[in-house]
């Protein structure tokens, strides 16, 4: 079994901070509205938001991507793709390639910044996706998998 880039890491961190941002706004918005603007607003509900903040940028912005990471593995064999996945709850995904009907590489802001990509499957029924690959990994894994579906669909006839 594979792992992912230790690059993703980084891109989850930051992007749960940019979450974490958001949600920082919000309590400091809600403490000047209880404050000066809205006298109905009682101040402990802007503490209860701040408490919901730094709860999430440990939990989500330091714990979890590392356990993420350390916990996600992938698999391509000849004729099925293997996804071992998850923190608390453990998912297996096992893909047969004859199921598989699109393969695509998707790249967001972050991860086009650290030169990462990922591999999405698409299945009938699913969606399976390789997350925060090196670029040139996910190339060669989105080509070795169309190279084994073209094989294996050439046998079939």
């Amino acid at each position: 079994m594979e792992k992912i880039s230790p690059k993703a890491i980084k891109v989850w961190r930051i992007s749960e901070a940019i979450t974490a941002a958001v949600m920082l706004l919000a309590a400091a918005a809600a403490f000047i509205l209880s404050q000066w603007v809205w006298d109905f607003l009682p101040w402990w509900i802007s503490l209860i938001l701040f408490v919901i903040f730094v709860i999430h940028m440990v939990i989500f912005v330091w714990l979890m991507p590392k356990l993420k990471y350390k916990y996600f593995r992938y698999e391509v064999l000849a004729d099925e793709i293997k996804i071992h996945q998850g923190i608390l709850i453990k998912a297996q995904n096992q893909v047969p390639l004859y199921r598989v009907q699109n393969i695509d590489t998707n790249v967001g802001p972050l991860m086009k910044r650290y030169g990462l990509k990922s591999v999405s499957l698409r299945t009938s029924a699913e969606r399976i996706q390789i997350p925060e690959l090196e670029k040139d990994e996910a190339d060669r894994i989105r080509n070795d998998i169309r190279t084994l579906i073209n094989e294996h669909s050439r046998r079939e006839l």
